[in-house]
């Protein structure tokens, strides 16, 4: 039996390691725009809470108010997810989600918010997803502004109070949209909480990083006063750039330890999230993920393991890993079986340059009892989208799937004469509950249930794909 169903739950930019976020580039330009950052209560008498008289409506159910959140921070706040790491449905517009974004200016429907350019998204998709399957009858509100390559130390420096001159430009921007935004905000509303990305930029100045935790501290208090919700949920990620921020553990230990004195101030790990290949920033299936811890906080959930690949090379390269000089056009791939139930995210391709798809390429599993097709996906060419890349392969998301335990099969399509070639005899490691089976194929690009067996060790790679366990 297989089940579908939609689950709430990513380019390579170089960072400025003096600054360890990309301040300007072409996809994350340089700008004053203003910032989202604050914080909500959850207490009506105290929080940030409108009323606006409501009229009895004779025994009718009342809505509770409008629920608002805050997202706030530097780069992985901003989001260099690629928007291709997102499933369908949620790189529409969701119009049951509002989000007055810096960067637009204006309310809309929940859409991807990132100053990387319009292929990106952070977390936001993700985070507004979750928040609201949880509480479907409550209207949702989300303002947003981050700012990248920026600190806490001056940049989102808050300042005495709302007036002081001495803020800094990340903060002023950060009061400016709020304002913005809540001009525009009708009936009651509560302001729910905050969630913020932050510190790596910090964590490459010694003074800034041994400070973070007494600017954290202040940083929170101050943004409660000036968004008034006195007791407003504050709900961070740790930071995780170990190849461009010397001080990161002091930063994170900082993180924590103002994490440990509130009930209010919620942390959450990355250290396990998926990076793009500039070891920075999470790439799309690390940004849904964070997207959805930082809702778990909220919502008193466990955190959620991140989607994990089902093979991984046992090379640095695809050139090293196995017989790679097959080109043609086929659909290859593999029997696999599983011996526990998972949720399948993403469908991958080989990538055998690690220079991004030269032909868009087709990815599918079948049910290999009833041959039946049970999920399919486009790899673009990266001509025409950017994908996130995980040992070798090109990943793209889908509609979620279940797949019980059982034996499936995989295929992708591959062209003669394409860069993107694939291979056969490869060295991987499988994840634990997955196991290659034989190699398949068939002739011809078209998508069909793939019959020829092939003998040899693990082939043909070709395609793969993320899971979670349930």
């Amino acid at each position: 039996m297989w089940i579908f169903f939609l689950w709430a739950c990513s380019p390579q930019i170089t960072e400025d390691t003096a600054a360890c976020d990309p301040a300007t580039s072409p996809d994350t330009p340089a700008h004053t725009d203003t910032d989202d950052t604050s914080a909500g209560d959850t207490s009506e008498a105290d929080t940030g809470t409108k009323d606006t008289g409501t009229e009895d409506t004779g025994g009718e159910d009342t809505p509770p108010p409008r629920a608002i959140y805050l997202l706030g921070g530097q780069s992985n706040m901003d989001g260099g997810g690629f928007v291709s790491g997102l499933a369908p449905s949620l790189q529409l517009s969701q119009d049951d989600i509002e989000i007055f974004w810096s960067g637009s200016g204006t309310w809309q429907g929940l859409t991807p918010a990132s100053y990387w350019g319009s292929s990106f998204f952070g977390p936001e998709i993700v985070f507004g997803r979750t928040i609201k399957d949880a509480n479907p009858t409550q209207s949702l509100s989300l303002i947003k502004h981050a700012e990248s390559g920026t600190n806490l130390a001056s940049c989102w420096y808050p300042g005495v109070d709302r007036n002081d001159p001495a803020q800094g430009s990340c903060y002023v921007n950060f009061l400016a949209t709020f304002d913005a935004a809540m001009a525009g905000v009708e009936g009651e509303y509560n302001i729910e909480g905050m969630i913020w990305m932050q510190g790596e930029s910090d964590a490459t100045d010694l003074t800034m990083a041994n400070n973070y935790a007494d600017n954290l501290r202040n940083f929170i208090a101050r943004v409660r006063e000036d968004v008034n919700a006195p007791d407003m949920p504050f709900a961070m990620g740790k930071i995780d750039c170990t190849w461009h921020c010397s001080y990161r553990d002091i930063v994170r230990q900082a993180q924590q330890e103002v994490a440990d004195e509130s009930d209010l101030v919620h942390i959450v790990e990355t250290v396990d999230l998926p990076q793009n290949y500039d070891y920075l920033h999470f790439d799309a299936s690390g940004m849904r993920t964070l997207g959805l811890r930082l809702a778990q906080r909220f919502l008193g959930a466990s955190p959620s393991d991140t989607a994990q690949p089902a093979f991984v090379l046992n090379s640095s390269t695809p050139a090293s890993a196995g017989l790679s000089y097959y080109t043609g056009n086929y659909l290859v791939g593999y029997v696999f079986t599983v011996d526990r139930w998972i949720t399948v995210t993403d469908l991958g391709t080989l990538d055998y340059g690690l220079d991004g798809l030269s032909d868009g390429a087709t990815v599918a599993i079948w049910n290999a009892e009833t041959q039946d097709l049970i999920a399919l996906a486009t790899l673009p060419s990266n001509a025409s989208a950017y994908t996130s890349i995980w040992s070798g392969w090109r990943f793209a998301a889908i509609e979620p799937i279940i797949l019980e335990p059982g034996q499936y099969i995989i295929g992708s399509q591959v062209y003669y004469n394409s860069a993107d070639r694939y291979m056969h005899d490869v060295s991987v490691t499988t994840a634990d509950g997955v196991d290659w089976v034989e190699g398949r194929h068939s002739v011809g690009t078209t998508v069909t249930y793939p019959t020829y067996v092939t003998a040899g060790e693990a082939s043909w790679f070709g395609p793969n794909f993320l899971f979670t366990e349930l």
